[in-house]
């Protein structure tokens, strides 16, 4: 059943915005609505997609034992933002109970679950900071949560703001953490401009160096169609045992990208590739186009090859340079450094910081995570100062 409210905001340039509570049966039966939303807003066009958010929720969502609980926000008849939001009871740091609130695409803190990023309300740009506080007003009219996480989001500086307009003198206790960057390459001018803008040990490891990988054999660059999803995923989680000994995907993560990448195929936005060496695979890239953007999920390649040649960096090379054919402007190699080396900073031009914002309240909660975060930011300067 849909409960409809009507939010004011206190300015009241905007006018009035219109919520319902969409349940797991009304959401899924809302593609359109949402797809038609997502279409126009500044919001992330692949982890806050139709496909990510339900592929995440019926892989990850039964894990978790709750249903989500997804606000809509109108004007009128059109529709304007959704907040794709569940519940669920955790443990932090193993002892403190607390009833959580977060965004569809991750369970703050836990193993389990897949990771997404750049999470927030989908809205256009005109509409975010209102969608934002109207989500927040709605959050604080409720009585049965203590803690709502905005996990790895652009935009952390501004649910802060929000917060602080609609809640400014019964503010809860606010944390940002587990800041990073994410990193990207700008294509937009064409692979070639790219390359000229790189430094020159960049380049000759992207680009000049591929004559080196002839010498063990035919190179063929390939994108995947539909039919070899499953062998590029094998070949994918194959070389990623040579190298660390584990696959890439395994178990609800593997059936979680397998289903999304047959989906994305579909429509063309499915860029897997292998490179091919003296007729074997010697490497898999698994990254997703969204609307300009190529995301980098997941690489893995044949350590073994030759120490004369960075395998993984030709192979970005050959997809940069596929991808600014197709005239994709962004090539995002997603949150956090290499494994072993920090190939991000290198190839990218720009980088964004991510963090997560954990709003906490109740009696006990706010006080317990004040005093530690205090104790933790005297023990940094004491640190500081003795060095």
């Amino acid at each position: 059943m849909i409960d409809a409210v009507t939010l004011e905001r206190e300015r009241g340039a905007v006018g009035a915005l219109t919520l319902e509570r969409w349940s797991r049966e009304e959401w899924l039966a809302r593609e359109g609505a949402w797809n038609a939303l997502i279409a126009r807003a500044a919001s992330d066009p692949l982890f806050l997609s139709w496909e990510w958010q339900t592929s995440w929720w019926r892989h990850f969502g039964d894990e978790l034992g709750q249903e989500p609980h997804i606000l809509a926000f109108s004007r009128g008849a059109e529709l304007v933002g959704l907040a794709p939001l569940y519940r669920r009871r955790v443990l932090r740091s193993g002892f403190l109970p607390a009833r959580s609130v977060q965004l569809i695409g991750l369970s703050w803190r836990e193993p389990g679950p897949l990771i997404s990023e750049y999470l927030d309300v989908i809205a256009p740009a005109c509409e975010l900071e209102a969608v934002r506080e109207a989500c927040l007003c709605t959050l604080l009219g409720e009585v049965d949560w203590t803690e709502f996480v905005i996990g790895l989001t652009l935009t952390g500086a501004q649910w802060r703001s929000a917060l602080a307009r609609v809640a400014p003198e019964a503010e809860p206790y606010v944390r940002e953490v587990d800041r990073t960057v994410s990193y990207h390459a700008d294509l937009g001018a064409g692979f070639a401009a790219y390359l000229r803008d790189l430094h020159q040990s960049t380049r000759r490891s992207l680009w000049h160096l591929r004559p080196r990988l002839t010498s063990h054999g035919p190179v063929r660059f390939e994108m995947l169609r539909g039919e070899d999803i499953d062998a590029g995923f094998a070949d994918l989680n194959r070389l990623h045992r040579l190298r660390w000994r584990k696959p890439a995907f395994a178990g609800r993560r593997l059936q979680f990208h397998l289903e999304l990448a047959r989906r994305l195929a579909e429509r063309g936005e499915l860029a897997l590739s292998r490179l091919r060496v003296g007729g074997r695979t010697v490497s898999v890239l698994y990254d997703i186009r969204k609307r300009g953007r190529q995301y980098n999920i997941k690489m893995a390649f044949d350590p073994g090859l030759s120490r004369r040649i960075s395998l993984g960096l030709l192979h970005f090379g050959y997809a940069m340079e596929a991808a600014a054919e197709q005239h994709i402007a962004t090539y995002d190699f997603l949150a956090g450094p290499g494994r072993t080396s920090d190939f991000k900073r290198l190839l990218a031009q720009t980088r964004h910081p991510l963090s997560s914002v954990q709003l906490l309240r109740g009696p006990v909660l706010p006080s317990l995570y004040r005093w530690r975060d205090r104790v933790r930011q005297r023990g940094a300067g004491a640190s500081g100062n003795g060095a």
